[in-house]
């Protein structure tokens, strides 16, 4: 038992205050009680008495002309409610002889006094209804004088079996409270460790039960973006493995003048290639980075598409010559609001991906209307379940060695979410062929 009060003292710091918080409110509330009873319990007993006096009155006078009846009600006030009453007809005659008959018509007055002989309190209600009638009612307050220490003593008695009773109640309460914190808390250590647990879940019909919930989904989105920080990260450190080797090797090569004449111009190209292929992956990654920023700020102005569609194949017209490519181009004017910048990249990335990504000899297509930009062109088999996924490229990419790291699309999609603009993938065939589509929704 000693052990058990020692663990209840020791608990965590908010089942304390929580337990002892509740319990100092009862305690408050007990104590209120008590100190009014104390204070006021008479007082209240009185006022009680003399508004039945007074009830008890307005009765009598309006049953004066009527003595059957007067005498009826006044049997039945003594009875129940434990006055003694006395009506004067001759009040007059007596006025020399008694104090309380000295009030004028229509005055009354009550008096509390003890009475020297039983040390009893009585309390009298004296009122003159004319010259000739003199109404005097009393009643005892022998009740409140002999039960008002019982009562005291009765609500001390009630107050600590009412503050034992809540104490286990409360404690009942505060546990059940206090294991579905030490759960959740359990649970947050785990995300802490990157122990990302599988399910996190309360049934308690309250905010603690919400708080699991959005934990829950933390802990999965967390577990999603650490894998995803991982395949990023590795993918990155293997995309630059690449040109960073054959950087080293030839610049190795060049220092130790182990290269003819004839290829250094050779040697030269490549390493400009690849400082360039680095160049553009670090400048991929760092707007991918920028833009995926909780606090990424849009710069919203008027954008005129047609022009930075014009613009974008300016741009890549090397690849729509190297692969014979004809363009087919049905685009109307259109102007929207958006951060240019940003825009212009996925334009840009989009244009690139579908010449790199158009068979030899096709006719990519390119719609703008008010409704819709979409960006059509010949392809080989593709998964579109992946091609958001940072450094996933296209299967003719792979055999055809088509430069690019593969961070077009991711950083096309994440534009489009910031802008809040509806998109679409998908393939579609034709006569055995496999057209990529990738389209933009204006409304």
């Amino acid at each position: 038992m000693f052990s058990k009060l020692i663990n209840f003292f020791t608990k965590s710091t908010f089942f304390r205050k929580l337990y002892f918080m509740t319990m100092g409110i009862v305690l408050f509330i007990l104590l209120s009680s008590f100190l009014i009873n104390f204070f006021f319990l008479d007082k209240f007993y009185i006022h009680q008495k003399k508004q039945d006096i007074l009830r008890i009155k307005n009765n009598i006078l309006r049953n004066l002309n009527d003595f059957d009846k007067l005498e009826e009600y006044i049997d039945f006030a003594e009875d129940n409610y434990g006055v003694k009453i006395s009506v004067d007809f001759n009040a007059c005659s007596q006025k020399k002889h008694r104090k309380k008959m000295t009030l004028d018509v229509g005055d009354y007055n009550f008096r509390v006094k003890n009475s020297e002989s039983s040390q009893v309190t009585f309390i009298t209600l004296t009122y003159r209804y004319d010259t000739n009638t003199l109404l005097t009612i009393r009643t005892s307050l022998a009740v409140i004088d002999q039960y008002v220490d019982n009562i005291l003593i009765f609500n001390i008695i009630t107050a600590i079996l009412t503050l034992i009773i809540s104490g286990f109640i409360i404690s009942y309460i505060t546990k059940k409270i206090n294991s579905n914190i030490e759960y959740l808390k359990t649970q947050a250590k785990s995300i802490e460790r990157m122990e990302y647990p599988t399910e996190i879940s309360l049934k308690s019909g309250d905010e603690l039960e919400e708080l699991a919930s959005s934990l829950n989904m933390m802990s999965k989105q967390l577990h999603i973006s650490t894998d995803n920080l991982k395949s990023f990260v590795s993918n990155a450190s293997h995309e630059l493995k690449t040109p960073i080797s054959i950087l080293c090797l030839y610049s190795q090569a060049l220092v130790l003048d182990k290269v003819s004449e004839e290829k250094k111009r050779e040697y030269f190209k490549v390493m400009l290639d690849k400082s360039l292929e680095m160049k553009n992956l670090t400048e991929g990654l760092l707007m991918l980075s920028k833009i995926n920023s909780p606090t990424y700020k849009l710069n919203m102005e008027e954008i005129e598409l047609k022009s930075l569609i014009i613009d974008g194949l300016a741009n890549y017209d090397y690849l729509e010559f190297e692969k014979n490519l004809e363009i087919d181009t049905q685009i109307e004017e259109l102007t929207i609001g958006g951060d240019r910048t940003l825009i212009k990249i996925a334009i840009n990335n989009l244009i690139q991906n579908m010449l790199k990504y158009s068979k030899v000899d096709s006719t990519p297509i390119i719609v703008l209307n008010r409704d819709k930009l979409l960006f059509k062109n010949l392809t080989n088999s593709l998964d579109t379940n992946s091609i958001f996924e940072p450094f996933k490229r296209g299967e003719n990419a792979l055999n055809d060695k088509v430069d690019g790291s593969g961070l077009g699309l991711s950083l096309v999609k994440r534009v489009l979410e910031l802008h809040k603009l509806k998109f679409e993938i998908y393939v579609e065939k034709i006569e055995e062929l496999e057209y990529f589509n990738f389209i933009i929704y204006f409304k």
